[in-house]
Order: C-alpha cells, then structure tokens, then sequence
C-alpha cells in the first residue's frame, strides 16, 4: 500500500513558484550588471587607451617622403605598472605596409576609421585584447601611395576583467541579500496573513458537533471569503439536513404513537374475549389499523426522501411524463372502478420529455389521484390533464368532492394537517405534503382551485420545460 502524500503546504507552493522566478531574475540582474561593469571599466580604462594612441599619433610624421614614427616613453607610463598587461603597437603605411611594431596587428575589418581613435574588443595571437586605431594624414606631397598612416594600439584585458569581476561581485553581493531580506518579509507576510486563516481553523476545530451557525467572514483576507461564503452554504445545507432529520423523527414519534396504542388497545380487548364472533371484530379493527399505520409509514418515508434537504430528488434521469401520468392512473383505475368514481386522462401531446426524479414523480402523481379518489363520492368524476407547450408543462387533477375552502388551502400543504369534519379518516395528512416538495424539488409550483363547475378541488401544477 503506498503512503498517503502529505499535500503541499502554501508556503512550500510558494516557494516553488518564487525560487525558480528569483532564480531567473539574479541570472538576468548577474548578466546585466557584468556587462554594466565592463562596460564602465572600459570607458574608464580606454581614456588610457586613447590618449597612449593619441600619443602616438602626435608624434608621427612625415620628412621629405620619409614616414617617421617616434613611439614616445610617456605612451607607454599611461599604463599602471601593476597591472602586468601586454602592450602590443603598429603603425601601417597607406599602401598597407607595416611601418613599424608588431607586423600582423591589423583593425578589425568592421572598425570604421577616422582622424579620432576607435575603439573595440579583438582578438590578438591568442589574447583577448582592447584595441585602438585611427588614421593620421601626414601631409607630406612626396609620399608614394598617400599621405595617410593608420595607427593601431591594443593591451591585453586582464586587468579590466579583474576589475569587472570584483565590481560584478560587489553588486552580486548586495542582489542576494536583496533576494533574500525580501525572502525573509515575505515569510513574515505570510505568517501574518495566515494567522486569522489559523485562528479560523482553531475556531472551526472547537465548535460543538451540533453548532452549525455560519462561519463569520470578518478579519479574513477578501480572497478566502468566497471559500468561507462556500462553507457557510455547505453548512446551510448540513443545517436544513439535519433539520429535516429532527423533523421527520419528531413527526414519526408523534404520529405512529397513537396507531400503536390503539393497537395495543385492541389487542388487549381481544385478548378477554371469549366470543368468536367478537374476536374476528377485534381482528379486523386491528389489520385496518395496521393498514392505515402502514400507509403513513410508508408516506412519512415518501416525504423524507421528496425533500430537497436530502439530496434523494436529485437523482434525475430524462423521461416521458406523458407516458408516466398515463401508466400512474392506469393503476387507481380498478381503485375507481370499485368506488364507482369515473377516472379520465387527457392530454395534448403524445410526449413530454422531463428532466426529473422519476421515483418521485410518480408518488407526485399517486398522490394527487389518490387523494381526488378518496374525497370523490361515489358517481363522482376525476379527471388527469397534461398539457405541454413551449412555457411550461401543466399537470391538473381535478375532482368533484367536497373540494377545499379557500381559507384552508394553504394550511392543507402541512404535515399531519386535517381538515375538520372531511369524513375521511383512511387519510394521514402527508399526500399534499408530499405532492408540494416533490413539485417545488423539480423548480414547480403549485396551487389549488374550484373544480370545473365551481365543486370539488382542482390541484393545478406548473413545470418548467426544459
């Protein structure tokens, strides 16, 4: 089994992010300031070049078609004796021939010439060295070839590299500690920053396994507070859960309470009965309570599952309502038949495709004709309609019962709710109930009306199309 890696914490990400990134940054800085620094070495250093060469030039000249070149003394104290460079030197004639000094010393073919020196990096029977040249006209008639000479003059650059290194190094020095005084803040930063995240956490670590209030967003850096507004939804969520939970089993403990003392009411009167007849009373008293406790069970766990808070609605698969609807009043149709109720579909389309629970969409629709059966006297009417178009899908059961008083309409979507003197007492107060969160869970709503002919209940249903 492989151990389980410790995620990375965001300390060591940003350090993986910053060291490469500050890596490039001294690399380019390092380039930069070396060339910075040879660059002012070699102004200062090529002052000395120029004026050796200078120098030079002064004091060649030409007498009667002779070329004569006096390299002066004072060309050549310019140069610090410390500094062990090599001096190299050639004067060259204007037909190319060396004058004298070092005969294969040549400018460089791209060095542009001109009556002031020129300066540039060459290189020179395997030195690097500093190289100066210029041209001087001598004017002198009599010279063959012209009157012009070029002087060239280069040392070797040790010296400038030393002192290019050691003002590089200098300023290297003072990029790293830079770098690193800013390393140092920023993981001061850092520590500071995360305090209140820690202090959040340490806070969250110690609350009590049943507070679920919200997370308080204050003293926490703007770029978590959706993390926290995130968190707080979640515990919105957990809230209304456990909610749901404490609701269900309250409902439960208070609902089936009485079935089961009825029940064990009866049981003990059966019990003292000596009469056969009285016995299968008792009997059959106690399976149509067993029944109608079944009924409510079966409709309390129905309900716990419709309830957004569960999360159980939210498992949809796409489906045919029409056909659905249809399959759901085929199934009450001996239910009417033997209540000698009339049972009619109708619908305008012949498929409507939905996006939905399709579990709990069918208990939406048993219930709802379930419901129009149970209240509907005998010769009575219901009727299922599905209309689908381009707005929405419209699902209406309608009845001719008792139908609901306006003012009651609304406390009927209550759990256990009951209307007085219904003359009905199979039903236990949860098919509205259930019929309501299934239709809100899947984006509906839902709304109660007079029958057709201004008698009975009309349950109308709205859902979105998708």
């Amino acid at each position: 089994m492989r151990p389980e890696t410790t995620p990375a914490s965001l300390r060591q990400r940003l350090a993986w992010w910053m060291i490469p990134a500050w890596a490039v940054i001294l690399t380019v800085t390092a380039v930069w300031s070396y060339k910075s620094a040879m660059s002012a070495v070699n102004h200062a250093y090529d002052r000395s070049l120029t004026t050796a060469i200078k120098a030079i030039a002064e004091n060649t000249h030409a007498t009667e078609g002779r070329v004569i070149a006096d390299i002066p003394y004072s060309a050549m104290d310019l140069f610090d004796d410390e500094v062990q460079e090599r001096i190299f030197y050639a004067i060259i004639g204007a037909d190319g021939k060396l004058l004298t000094g070092y005969e294969d010393l040549v400018p460089p073919p791209l060095l542009r010439l001109s009556g002031e020196p020129a300066t540039t990096d060459s290189r020179f029977r395997d030195h690097d060295v500093r190289l100066a040249a210029m041209k001087k006209r001598l004017f002198d008639p009599e010279l063959e070839n012209g009157d012009t000479v070029t002087i060239v003059f280069a040392e070797t650059i040790e010296a400038r590299t030393h002192l290019a290194l050691q003002l590089f190094f200098g300023g290297l020095r003072w990029q790293i500690l830079l770098i690193v005084s800013c390393g140092v803040l920023i993981v001061f930063a850092l520590s500071r920053t995360f305090r209140p995240l820690l202090a959040l956490c340490e806070s969250i670590r110690k609350r009590d396994a049943e507070d679920l209030t919200p997370v308080p967003e204050g003293g926490v850096p703007s770029e978590v507070l959706p993390l926290i507004a995130a968190i707080n939804v979640h515990i919105g969520r957990l809230g209304r859960m456990l909610e749901a939970r404490r609701r269900f089993l309250a409902d439960a403990a208070h609902q089936i309470r009485t079935p089961l003392a009825v029940l064990g009411a009866q049981a003990e009167y059966g019990e003292r009965q000596a009469d056969p007849e009285e016995m299968r009373q008792t009997l059959s008293s106690m399976r149509n309570s067993i029944q109608s406790t079944k009924r409510m069970a079966n409709q309390m766990l129905t309900l716990a599952r419709a309830e957004q808070a569960n999360g159980l609605i939210q498992e949809h698969s796409r489906i045919d309502l029409v056909d659905l609807v249809r399959e759901v009043t085929g199934d009450f149709a001996l239910l009417a038949l033997d209540r000698q109720i009339e049972l009619a579909f109708e619908n305008d389309t012949p498929r409507i495709d939905f996006d939905g629970s399709p579990v709990m969409l069918r208990e939406m629709v048993s219930n709802l004709v379930d419901n129009a059966l149970r209240y509907t006297p005998a010769g009575g009417h219901v009727t299922v309609m599905l209309r689908g178009d381009a707005e929405g899908i419209g699902l209406r059961v309608c009845d001719d019962g008792p139908g609901i008083a306006p003012a009651e309409r609304e406390a009927v979507f209550k759990r256990f709710y009951r209307i007085l003197g219904s003359g009905n007492s199979e039903g236990s107060g949860l098919g509205l109930s259930i019929v309501r969160e299934v239709c809100l869970a899947h984006g509906g709503s839902i709304r109660l009306d007079d029958g057709p002919s201004g008698r009975g209940l009309c349950v109308d249903i709205r859902l979105k199309a998708d």
